[in-house]
C-alpha cells in the first residue's frame, strides 16, 4: 500500500478528556492548496483541539482535488471530526471583490473569469461582506465541492471582512503561505487593496509590498505592516521588510475565542484563515 500524500504538521489536544467528549462540538476545516487545518470548538467559543495536515502544493485543480480527497477520506480526518458538526472553508487566490452597488448575480462568473479565465471545473460563488458594501466572488473546484458535499465558506474573505478597524491611518496585512501570499491594505479602517502574489524568495514579498504601496501613493514610512502565516521574527522575509518598514508587528488570534492551553505551542499569527472561519 502506498503511503499517503499528506503528513500531520501539528496536533494540539484539549485541556482534558471531558472537553473533547462534550456533545455539540463544532469542527472547522479550512482547505488551501497545500494544507488543511481543522479546528474544534465548543458552544462556548472555546477552541479545544487543532490539527494541521500538509500535502504537495498544486496549482492544478484536479491534483488539488485529489490531495484533498485523500485527506478528507482518511482515518486521520474522520477520527478527528467524529461526532461533531463539520463546516468547510476554502482559502485560495482566485477571488475578486465587487462593490455591492455594481454586483450582479447574473454577471458574477464574468467578474471572476475576467481575471482568471474561464474554467469548466470551477463553481462560481459569492458572499456579502458584513462590515462593508462589498461582495466577494470566488471559485471552488468541482472536485473539492464533490468531496466535501457541503457549501464551502471563503475563509480568506471572512478574514478580510473581520480585519480590525482602528485609528491607524494605513495598515498592510500580509499572510504568507507556501509559494503565495495575500496582501490587504487598509486606510483609515477601510479596505483599499486586496491581492495575492506568487513568490519564491523573501525579496519577492518586499518587492510586491513596496510596489503596491507605490501604486497607491503611500509612503513606506506611513504604513504599519502586520505579518501572518509562514514567517518568523528574524527570518529572511521579516528581516527584508524590517529594513524599510519601522512599524512591523505580527497578527493576533481572534479575541472572541478562548483557547486550550496547548494552543500556546503555535504562534498566534500562524493560521489566521482557520480562526476567521471559526468566528464567521
Amino acid at each position: 500500500m502506498s503511503s499517503p500524500l499528506f503528513k500531520q504538521e501539528f496536533y494540539l489536544k484539549a485541556d482534558n478528556e471531558q472537553e473533547s467528549a462534550q456533545s455539540g462540538l463544532l469542527s472547522f476545516a479550512d482547505i488551501s492548496r497545500s494544507s488543511v487545518q481543522i479546528l474544534k470548538r465548543n458552544k462556548a467559543f472555546k477552541a479545544i483541539e487543532f490539527a494541521s495536515f500538509q500535502f504537495p502544493f498544486s496549482a492544478d485543480n484536479n491534483c488539488w482535488s485529489k490531495n484533498v480527497s485523500e485527506l478528507i477520506n482518511s482515518d486521520d480526518f474522520t477520527s478527528f471530526v467524529a461526532d461533531t458538526e463539520v463546516t468547510f472553508s476554502i482559502s485560495d487566490s482566485k477571488k475578486t471583490l465587487v462593490p455591492a452597488s455594481l454586483y450582479s448575480e447574473k454577471e458574477k462568473a464574468k467578474s471572476l473569469e475576467f481575471l482568471f479565465g474561464k474554467s469548466d471545473d470551477v463553481l462560481i460563488q459569492s458572499q456579502e461582506f458584513s462590515n462593508s458594501d462589498t461582495v466577494g466572488v470566488f471559485g471552488v473546484p468541482k472536485g473539492i465541492a464533490e468531496v466535501v458535499s457541503k457549501p464551502l465558506q471563503p475563509s480568506y474573505l471572512n478574514w478580510l471582512d473581520g480585519l480590525a478597524t482602528d485609528s491607524v491611518k494605513v495598515r498592510a496585512n500580509l499572510v504568507l503561505n507556501e509559494k503565495q501570499f495575500a496582501l490587504a491594505i487598509q486606510k483609515e479602517g477601510k479596505l483599499i487593496f486586496s491581492n495575492w502574489f506568487n513568490y519564491s524568495k523573501s525579496d519577492d514579498v518586499l518587492y510586491y509590498l513596496m510596489a503596491s504601496l507605490e501604486t497607491l501613493k503611500i509612503l513606506h514610512s506611513e504604513v504599519e505592516v502586520v505579518l501572518n502565516g509562514k514567517v518568523k521574527k528574524g527570518d529572511k522575509t521579516h528581516s527584508s521588510i524590517a529594513k524599510f518598514i519601522s512599524k512591523l508587528t505580527f497578527g493576533k488570534r481572534p479575541k472572541n475565542l478562548t483557547y486550550s492551553y496547548s494552543f500556546k505551542e503555535i504562534l498566534e499569527y500562524r493560521f489566521p484563515f482557520i480562526f476567521a472561519a471559526a468566528c464567521a
